[in-house]
Order: structure tokens, then C-alpha cells, then sequence
């Protein structure tokens, strides 16, 4: 479900994002708490008896919608409500007409989990897309962070992916392309 105000579920969708996300792939509180006031952005949320189990966070930018955080609870997960927020980011992008991107993990043999998040999305219908690309830092200090840039439905190249780089930098990250 899209959340129409989203700072109301803060408290419980910050609790799974720190229990899902190591530090480097994480805002501080206080910065992910003002990015809750950011009008382009868009939180999707499953509940499991009145509690939020799973949430979505996107980017409602002009060139494309960019999906950030996919999350659900350790407790719930294997329960489909990862799969049944992507639908519905999917269906939002469809309807906007727009390219739908987000990031990953390289997949790695030293973290089984990298190969099962690429085989999630690519059974979703996303695209791995293998240029060199770099989350900017999340944190004062910390290092940026090398990822691959995953597509709904079609493969992009690192051209035509610039455009839309420059708005998620902007908006996501506050900062320019280098």
C-alpha cells in the first residue's frame, strides 16, 4: 500500500531498515528521518497484524521512478510481501511510463545472499546492467559504494542511464555527477 504520509510510519519502517541494511548502505536516522519530508518521495508498505512487516521506498523522479529500499522484517520474510511491493512499484512506473531503476550488491561467492537479491529482481522481470557505477556515501566519512544498476524489463546502457544518474544523485543523494 502507498503510503499517503509516510513520517507516520517512520518509527516502525526505520526499526526494519536498521535491522536490514549494514551501516555503509545505511542514512543516519536523523537523515533518513528528513528525507521523509521529501516530496518525491514514495513509501509502500505491507502490514502484518497492524504492524508494518515490509516497506518500499522510491523516487518519484521526472525521468524515471528509482525504488532505494526494499525491507521486510526478519520475522516475516519468505511471506511474498517483497514480491507484492515490487508489483506495485512496477504498476506505478508502467503507469507514469517510465524506467524503473534501483541498485544491488555486486554478487559475490563470499555472500550467498548477493546471488539470491539478483535472482529476486531478475525473476521479477529486471535486468542486471554491468557498467561501473558508485553509490555515492550514505554517511559523513564514509566510502562510496560500488553497485550494479538493476532496470525493470530492458537492459540500459551507461549512456542512457546518465540522465537519469544526475536526477537520482541530485535528489537521492545530494550531491553532482562526477
Amino acid at each position: 500500500m502507498l503510503l499517503t504520509n509516510p513520517r507516520e510510519k517512520f518509527e516502525e519502517i526505520y526499526r526494519i531498515y536498521e535491522m536490514s541494511f549494514p551501516e555503509v548502505e545505511r542514512r543516519t536516522k536523523e537523515g533518513q528521518r528528513a528525507i521523509f519530508e521529501n516530496p518525491l518521495l514514495r513509501v509502500w508498505t505491507a502490514e502484518r497484524e497492524g504492524r508494518t512487516a515490509a516497506f518500499l521506498t522510491g523516487w518519484n523522479l521526472e525521468s524515471c521512478l528509482y525504488l532505494e529500499h526494499l525491507a521486510t522484517d526478519p520475522a516475516c520474510r519468505g511471506g511474498g510481501m517483497g514480491k507484492e511491493l515490487m508489483h506495485e512499484a512496477i504498476q506505478a512506473a508502467l503507469d507514469r511510463q517510465v524506467p524503473l531503476i534501483l541498485e544491488i550488491e555486486p554478487v559475490t561467492e563470499e555472500d550467498p545472499y548477493t546471488a539470491r537479491r539478483a535472482a529476486f529482481y531478475e525473476h521479477m522481470g529486471f535486468v542486471v546492467n554491468r557498467f561501473p557505477y558508485s553509490q555515492p556515501p550514505l554517511r559523513r566519512g564514509a566510502p562510496g559504494c560500488p553497485l550494479w544498476i538493476v532496470t525493470y524489463g530492458r537492459a540500459m546502457g551507461e549512456e542512457e542511464f546518465l540522465p537519469h544518474k544526475e536526477q537520482i544523485y541530485r535528489h537521492v543523494y545530494s550531491c553532482g555527477v562526477e
